[in-house]
């Protein structure tokens, strides 16, 4: 009886439990469909020491540091995998060594992703296999942002180690120029070592990328380095002496001999200031730094103030040069300064002001019959002449009255601000 049951429509049972079944992944696929999709992957190099051992190293060709990874499953699996895919380049799989590039497989891993439903394109990577060599550098300290506060200045910068050993392939070694360490430090009022990341530049000076970094190794480990850095105190309105060397053409004689700036700071160790200051805080600048020989014309001469440091100084508030100026003027003439404020302004407008670019001018006088030693400044008298100027700016000739037995040299120009007066 049961069994008269359970046969009696048999088909009708069977077909609902089919459309039973179809329902059910009907609606199983909707929910969490099978899928393809696709990630760019990085590769991973493993077993470099199977190249290594045998003095070669390598480099993955360019465009090839990244593969396409595909998976296929259900979409709850396979979605949203970035992080969980490794590409992997063994270089122990290698198959052909005489190649040109290497070839080597890549295979890739995906947790709750079963091998068969991986691909991975390109199968595989070209990479080139090189030489491994060695080759020492020293490293140079530079302040990049460091701040001392305002009293001190950075004295002196020393890496531990001074140079380091850096191995990889030939070509890439061949192209380092110089290895760096940046001091990036603020503010900073005591001496201090820091830690600082080798910075390495090509011959290009370009600096080498991650990619490029990876090939390297260092003997130090990680290519990072200690800093000691000194900080020296300031000290302020120290002068600068000129001298000069050499006689001017004949006929003619050395003027003014000015130098700009006129005061510098410095900074040093206590001992390097302690002797500036018997040196009455005065730097010398050499006679050979200004050459005068058979001169008839000014000269001007731009210095590296760097050049001219004593031992263990260093010039402070990132100034750099200095300018001398020497005045080279005819024998029996010389060359006189005459405050702006005592210049007499005529025929300008009431309406109008002036004001001088300067607070004093040049004027150079020879002799015509008086003595030129026995001429002073206040003899001079100059006047500027506005009559229909209105406001702007201008180069003005100065008109000079002055004694008997004299005259100008040259002409004397200045530049003067006409405004309107508010």
């Amino acid at each position: 009886m049961i069994k008269k049951k359970l046969t009696n429509n048999l088909l009708l049972k069977i077909l609902s439990l089919a459309i039973a079944l179809a329902i059910w992944l009907l609606v199983a696929n909707i929910n969490d469909p099978v899928v393809v999709t696709s990630y760019d992957v990085p590769v991973t190099i493993q077993n470099s020491a199977y190249l290594e051992s045998g003095g070669k190293t390598y480099q993955v060709l360019e465009q090839q540091q990244m593969v396409t990874v595909i998976l296929r499953g259900n979409s709850s699996v396979v979605e949203n995998r970035t992080g969980d895919i490794q590409a992997v380049a063994d270089l122990t799989q290698i198959v052909d060594m005489d190649t040109t590039p290497v070839m080597v497989p890549v295979t890739a891993t995906c947790d709750r992703v079963a091998a068969e439903d991986i691909s991975v394109v390109p199968a595989a990577i070209g990479i080139e296999i090189e030489d491994m060599v060695s080759k020492d550098f020293t490293i140079t300290v530079t302040a990049g942002d460091t701040t001392p506060s305002a009293d001190y200045e950075v004295g002196t910068m020393e890496a531990n180690p001074e140079k380091v050993t850096i191995t990889g392939p030939e070509s890439l070694i061949d192209k380092i120029d110089r290895v760096m360490a940046e001091v990036n430090t603020t503010p900073m009022n005591e001496d201090t070592t820091i830690t600082s990341r080798l910075i390495i530049y090509d011959k290009n000076q370009d600096t080498l990328d991650e990619t490029e970094m990876n090939y390297l190794k260092f003997d130090i480990g990680q290519p990072v380095v200690d800093i000691h850095v000194d900080l020296w105190r300031v000290r302020g309105n120290i002068q600068l002496a000129v001298n000069y060397s050499g006689s001017p053409a004949p006929g003619y004689q050395v003027g003014d001999v000015t130098i700009t700036p006129s005061t510098i700071s410095v900074a040093g160790t206590d001992e390097a200031l302690a002797q500036l200051a018997i040196a009455g805080n005065t730097i010398e600048i050499p006679a050979d730094a200004v050459v005068l020989e058979g001169q008839d014309s000014d000269v001007e001469t731009r210095l590296t103030l760097s050049e001219y440091m004593p031992d263990d100084l260093v010039v402070a508030n990132n100034v750099e040069t200095a300018i001398v100026n020497v005045s080279i003027i005819p024998e029996g003439s010389q060359e006189f300064r005459v405050a702006t404020r005592d210049i007499a302004i005529e025929n300008l407008d009431d309406k109008l002001r002036l004001v001088f670019d300067t607070d004093s001018v040049t004027v150079r006088v020879r002799e015509t019959g008086g003595q030129i030693n026995d001429l002073t400044a206040d003899e001079i008298s100059l006047s500027a002449d506005m009559k229909d100027r209105g406001a702007g700016d201008y180069e003005i000739q100065l008109e000079a009255d002055l004694p008997d037995g004299y005259e100008l040299l040259v002409p004397v120009k200045t530049l003067v601000h006409v405004s309107e007066l508010e």
